[in-house]
């Protein structure tokens, strides 16, 4: 092991440690409206990017410890300078599938490098089906420009993901009654992705929420268009795999597969998030809250 670690640490994990979150940088190329890392990427002076050299020796420590899958992320991980080497340095260790999420500004020519091609996983953030839809979230071009690497990821033989926030603009219903988030979905099929990951937006009762926009919608508007995307996805309405927050859900649903509903990583063991000030969570609720699970010193 590379760094001293606490008894209590070592042991809260024990054998469960599979997936590491690895957060590169504190910076991003867009601003957008619901971000929860605002803070860190707008006024962190204290740590903006994890060496080289200790990413290198947690990641071998996590991989010591029983992690098999490691998760890039930032702010905007392709702004981090060392990006390619960490990735190739990460098979070396032996992950086994190393993954990054990215907001897709990057420049095209990253695709074609190859230590980029070691990736198992890009996962694009993007926020609508439409660039009237994204762009006042996530800034303007930044639609035609995630699409055009998505679709260039793509013809490469990349395996993709878009990850998409449910805001007001996805509950809302298009002219032929169309729900958005439906179309969002129906998007990704279209572009050839492999899956379909939504996070929600809501408000819950913590700092972040005066820094996170007004985009989030209620309980309430959720749940009048939960069950009919739920329905579509147990009806296999859809040819990928679509994931839906489970947040809330109804008693009846929860019964029919509590297992599912039940799931939580503290319960697991088996993730740990890693910024680059130091700080280590286990929850990602704790993300824009002052709290944390341990230190790097």
């Amino acid at each position: 092991m590379n760094y001293i670690m606490d008894q209590k640490f070592q042991d809260y994990f024990g054998k469960n440690l599979r997936q590491v979150f690895l957060y590169l940088v504190d910076d991003c190329n867009l601003r957008c409206v619901q971000c929860l890392y605002k803070l860190d990427i707008c006024f962190q002076v204290e740590k903006k990017e994890i060496a080289f050299e200790d990413a290198v020796k947690l990641i071998s420590d996590f991989k010591e410890m029983g992690a098999t899958k490691l998760t890039l992320m930032g702010g905007e991980p392709t702004l981090y300078k060392h990006l390619l080497e960490l990735i190739k340095k990460s098979k070396e260790l032996g992950y086994e599938y190393v993954r990054i999420d990215t907001n897709g500004q990057f420049k095209s020519e990253l695709l074609e490098k190859e230590e980029f091609k070691m990736l198992d996983e890009i996962t694009f953030s993007i926020d609508g089906p439409t660039a009237e839809i994204n762009d006042p979230i996530r800034g303007k071009g930044s639609f035609d420009k995630c699409v055009a690497n998505i679709k260039k990821a793509k013809e490469l033989g990349y395996n993709i993901d878009i990850t998409s926030c449910i805001s007001k603009g996805m509950i809302e219903r298009d002219k032929n009654g169309n729900l958005y988030l439906d179309r969002m979905i129906k998007f990704a099929e279209e572009l050839g992705i492999e899956k379909m990951n939504f996070h929600n937006l809501f408000k819950t009762g913590v700092p972040r929420d005066h820094f996170t926009g007004n985009i989030d919608i209620t309980i309430d508007d959720w749940f009048k268009v939960k069950e009919e995307i739920e329905n579509k996805v147990e009806n296999k309405e859809y040819s990928i795999p679509v994931r839906i927050p489970s947040s809330f859900t109804t008693k009846e649903r929860f019964l029919r597969n509590p297992e599912y509903y039940g799931f939580c990583v503290c319960k697991t063991r088996s993730s740990i998030l890693v910024h680059p000030n130091g700080i280590l969570r286990i929850c990602p609720l704790l993300i824009g809250t002052p709290y944390r699970n341990s230190k790097i010193l």
